[in-house]
This record gives C-alpha cells, structure tokens and sequence, in this order.
C-alpha cells in the first residue's frame, strides 16, 4: 500500500448529502458534517490571518506587516531564529523584525506564523491514511521549503502565498480521516485502481468531497485569502484552477508535491501524481532544474523543521 492511501479505519459508516456533484450516495459519509468540522477547528491566531491578508496584498506595506509581527511575541522570537539559521544563509547576527522580514521574505514568514499555529495538528498521526506521527507534518514542511527553494530553478515567480498554501495543502485529511470507514476505503482503492485517477479524485468521487476541497473550506473559515483557498482546493489539479494566478500557484504546490514524493516523505505521496511536462511549462522548470530541487529541500529540511518547534 502506498504511503498516503487509506487504509481500513473503524468509524461507523453515515449517510452521504446529494448536494456535492459528483457523489456516489453510497452512504459513506455525512458531508454535513465534514463541513461543520470543518468550520470548528481551532482558530488561527489573529495575527496570522491579519499577516495572511496583508501578504497577499499586491501593494504590501512593509512597515505594517513587521508591526503585525511585533505584537505577536512567539512569531518574533520563530521568525528571528529562522533568519539567523544556517539554513537562511545568513553571514550576520540579525536583531530586529525588519532584518528578519528583509531576510526570510514575507511569504516565509507567513508560512512560519501558520506552521507554527497548525503544525501540532499536522504532526498527528492519520490511520486512515496510513499516516504515523509526524509524517504529514514532515511532508507538509518538505512542500513549504520547494517553494522556497524553487524559485531559482523556475522562470515563473511564486505568488507571495505559495509557501503557506503548500504548507497547509492536506490540512483537509484532518477531517476527512475521522470519518474513513472501512467501507468508504474500499470504494476510494477501487475508484484508484480501476479508473487510476489520484487521490483526490477518488474521494471525490466516492464521498462528494475530497480533502483538497475540506481544506479550502478550512481555510475560508480561518478567514485566509481566497487565492491560498484555490491553491489548497486544486492543487491536485492545477489545469482546473479558476484563474491564471491560481493555475500558478497549485502548479507551485503540485511541484512541492512531486520533490516531496522524491524525497521518499510518507506522505500523501500520491504515487500517480506526477509532475506533469504542461505544469512544467507553467512554472518554466526543466528535469535538471526539478533534481536540483530535490537536492537542496533534502539538504534543508532537517534545519528546517526545526525552526517551527513543533
């Protein structure tokens, strides 16, 4: 069984809504409530969505988004270890917030604020999808740091929520996990291997819903930007993103996807999803530039992890 896929689990089968296109009505799945679930997880913190809204603002201020950071203690002390981190390259002791935001980027730091706020839920171990402690968390922080690494590799600059939508992009799984019953598995395994369609696809497929779709709700309800809730939602499926930012930004994720399957991360590790050449095409990456990739977030990643605490 690849790492990723469902497995068994004993929650109790529901009812399934006929109000998502696409469901089977096996009555696997109450999606009512996936999507009440889905609104009742822990809050961010107030100043990462303020920080979420002002990234994602083609006009940033940057004396506003250090001033978001300043008030928030925690985030300051994560984002000043983080810029003076070996893997941050820098040569010289940095001391204050604007250092640091100059240093790392305010899309780093935005990915910083909202792993720190989710990582523990991320690091928790999914049985259903044959997830131990701490594999989506590692794969989760992998998909972050090939967005970052990336951009010397790809003609196509990242949108500014690249890194925290690659970070939160299976944060769906959360919720759809509790309630894989053994039954709904079996039909997800089917739909995969007879039609070999990715995950995604085939929950969808089965439930209504897959887990790109609950993570997009999960990030509306957290008052997110709506362009890193499309990044979440298609991110199996770049081509099918409603608008050319979008399109760029799930072709950034699918790439953090595939670098993260390279690096062997037990993950989703959708082994049918690859890194397709028309979503090379969109990011203008070539082979060399994609094992390039995969070599640097190797080297990282370790660092890495360690700077969001969990």
């Amino acid at each position: 069984m690849r790492a990723g896929d469902p497995e068994e689990c004993a929650s109790p089968p529901s009812s399934v809504s006929p109000s998502f296109p696409g469901a089977m009505n096996l009555g696997l799945v109450d999606l009512a409530t996936l999507l009440r679930e889905a609104s009742e997880l822990e809050p961010l913190p107030q100043s990462t969505t303020r920080l979420a809204g002002l990234v994602a603002q083609d006009d940033a201020d940057l004396e506003e988004i250090a001033e978001t950071i300043r008030l928030d203690e925690a985030l300051t002390g994560r984002l000043l270890g983080a810029a003076n981190s070996a893997a941050s390259g820098s040569k010289v002791e940095i001391t204050s917030v604007e250092a640091a935001l100059m240093r790392m980027g305010q899309s780093q730091v935005l990915s910083l604020a909202v792993g720190s706020s989710i990582g523990r839920d991320l690091a928790k171990a999914l049985p259903a999808y044959g997830l131990e402690e701490g594999d989506l968390w590692r794969h989760s922080v992998a998909s972050a740091l090939t967005v970052d690494r990336a951009r010397r590799y790809c003609r196509r600059p990242a949108p500014p929520e690249s890194f925290a939508a690659a970070l939160l992009h299976d944060v769906g799984k959360l919720i759809l996990c509790r309630h894989l019953s053994a039954a709904a598995n079996a039909a997800i395994r089917a739909a995969r291997e007879e039609r070999h369609v990715s995950l995604d696809d085939a929950e969808r497929e089965v439930l209504g819903i897959g887990h790109g779709a609950l993570g997009a709700e999960v990030a509306r309800n957290w008052k997110l930007p709506e362009s890193l809730a499309l990044g979440i939602e298609h991110h199996h499926s770049p081509l099918a993103a409603p608008n050319a930012n979008a399109r760029i930004l799930c072709s950034y994720i699918m790439l953090s996807d595939a670098v993260a399957g390279a690096l062997e991360a037990p993950c989703d590790a959708d082994q049918r999803t690859t890194f397709s050449p028309p979503i090379a095409g969109i990011l203008g990456l070539s082979i060399d530039g994609f094992e390039n990739i995969v070599s640097d977030v190797r080297r990282d990643l370790d660092e890495v992890m360690a700077i969001y605490q969990v």
